[in-house]
Parts: C-alpha cells; sequence; structure tokens
C-alpha cells in the first residue's frame, strides 16, 4: 500500500507541475495587448527518416529503420511570443540479425515434457508519435535576426510490437530556443533545438504487459501511469535539432525543406535502458495567415 500510494502521490505531483507550466503558459499569452501583430503558420511536412534504435527490454540487439514519415505543425506569433504544436508519427518494421532471417528459439511441451527447438520469422514493427507544445519569447529582433527563449512540453511514444509489445511513454518539460533568420524578401532559414530536463515515464520491466499491468488496465486505465518513474538528465538524457530553408511563393504560401536530428536515452529500468537516434530529412508547404 505504501509503495501504491507513493507512486499515486509522485503522479499527482508531476500534473499539478504540468498544469502549472501550461496554465502560465497560457496567462502569458492572454496578456500581450490586442493591437500588437499576431500571424499563424501551418505546415505539413512528408519526410523520409533513418536511423536505429535498441529496446533492450525485448532483445539486446540494434534495430534499423527507414521509413517515410509525416508532420503537421502549427505555429503562432503574438506579438513577441511564439506558441508552436507539433505532431509527429512514423512506422516501419526494423532491419537487423532478428528480422533479417528466421528466429530459432527453445520451446517445451508440456504432453512430452520434453523441449524443442522452433523457428519463426519475425514480425517486428515500430512507432514513435510525438505531440509537443513550445512557448517561446522573443529576445532578440534587428530586423532580419529572430532569436527566441522559452520551454516546452512533450508527449513521446516508442511503441514495438512482437509476440509482446514493449511500449514506453514519456511527459517531459525543458527548454527550448529558435533562430529565425531572414535573408532576403523570398528566403529564410530557422534554427530550433530542444531537450528535456525533468519528465516522468512508464516503461515495462521487461517485453510484455506483466500481470500487475494488466490488472490496473482493466480495474481503471489511469492506474496504468502509476507504476511510472520521474526522470531527469541523470537516466534521461534527449537532444532535439532542426533546421529549416523556406522559400516564399507569395504572401499565403512558402515552401521548404530541412533536416532535423534527434538522440535519446532512457535508462528506466536502470539496467534494461533504450536508445535511439534518428535523422530525418524533409520537404514541406507552409500556409501563411
Amino acid at each position: 500500500m505504501t509503495e501504491k500510494n507513493s507512486a499515486k502521490k509522485s503522479v499527482y505531483i508531476f500534473f499539478i507541475v504540468l498544469m502549472a507550466f501550461l496554465s502560465s503558459a497560457t496567462i502569458s499569452a492572454a496578456t500581450i495587448p490586442t493591437e500588437q501583430k499576431s500571424s499563424v503558420e501551418l505546415s505539413f511536412s512528408i519526410s523520409w527518416t533513418f536511423g536505429c534504435y535498441k529496446e533492450t527490454t525485448f532483445a539486446n540487439i540494434s534495430q534499423d529503420f527507414l521509413s517515410p514519415r509525416i508532420q503537421f505543425d502549427t505555429k503562432i506569433y503574438s506579438g513577441n511570443f511564439m506558441h508552436e504544436i507539433t505532431l509527429d508519427y512514423f512506422s516501419c518494421k526494423p532491419e537487423s540479425v532478428m528480422t533479417s532471417g528466421s528466429v530459432v528459439y527453445k520451446n517445451y511441451d508440456p504432453i512430452s515434457g520434453e523441449t524443442y527447438y522452433e523457428g519463426f520469422k519475425s514480425s517486428l514493427s515500430f512507432h514513435r508519435i510525438r505531440v509537443q507544445y513550445d512557448l517561446a519569447y522573443r529576445a532578440v529582433e534587428n530586423g532580419k535576426l529572430d532569436f527566441f527563449v522559452g520551454g516546452n512540453f512533450a508527449c513521446n511514444a516508442f511503441l514495438q510490437f512482437e509476440n509482446y509489445p514493449s511500449i514506453t511513454g514519456l511527459f517531459s518539460v525543458g527548454p527550448t530556443c529558435a533562430i529565425n533568420y531572414q535573408i532576403n524578401e523570398r528566403n529564410s532559414v530557422s534554427l530550433m533545438g530542444s531537450m528535456p530536463l525533468f519528465g516522468y515515464g512508464v516503461r515495462p520491466p521487461y517485453a510484455g504487459c506483466d500481470a500487475q499491468l494488466m490488472k490496473y488496465a482493466e480495474e481503471d486505465f489511469f492506474k496504468i501511469f502509476t507504476l511510472g518513474h520521474f526522470l531527469s538528465i541523470h537516466n534521461y538524457q534527449s537532444v532535439f535539432l532542426d533546421f529549416s530553408y523556406k522559400l516564399k511563393a507569395n504572401d499565403w504560401f512558402s515552401l521548404g525543406m530541412g533536416f532535423d536530428c534527434e538522440y535519446s536515452r532512457i535508462a528506466e529500468p536502470e539496467e534494461r535502458p533504450f536508445y535511439y537516434l534518428n535523422g530525418n530529412f524533409k520537404t514541406f508547404g507552409t500556409f501563411s495567415f
């Protein structure tokens, strides 16, 4: 009972901090004088992502991936504030020694009581989902260069499915910064970077659902969150960098291309960490209002 109560208390504290962060962001935006200029940018990108990951709760094998990717991005500039909401998803069939051929494993016959070896073809699949909100303030403005500093809240899910699922869910808060540079009237470039400082994560201690997780899922889905742990830089490191070039076709539409990269390490549980590294080439279109 003590451990359950402690876990529940930790979840409540995290969500209180989260609500305070989002409330302060909303209040900050609401206090901007209405006469200041506002604009909205809606972007949709189709990209090609590549990289690798190792989910050691499943198998201590590096999996490579190469897959198309879609992303939807909304930026709202209001006075000196920039609000950005990002929705990002891709799925793939990873390549490794596990998926390139048949896998042989040792099975047990309950009738004869003897063990035997059986081969099967892996149907492993990997999915990545990211939802992120950034709030930044324009600290520097000199006509061509805008420099923004602020913070973000991100929800990340890494899902791997085989005979048993291995699912990692993360909520994190951290600093973010962005640079927008206007080369001329039609051309501009931007650079954005972020990293989490602390968060909360739910990961299974091994591939598959243990009895407690299945019990919680049946009783009350939200109780699953009590099985997570607080994360900080000692057990969760992540860096995200994004570079984009934009060509303005007219006042309301632009085309662009860019590259972003990300590295993450989640050591919870400590003895079974998760590693993730990717690069992403993208092309996108942006509608401005």
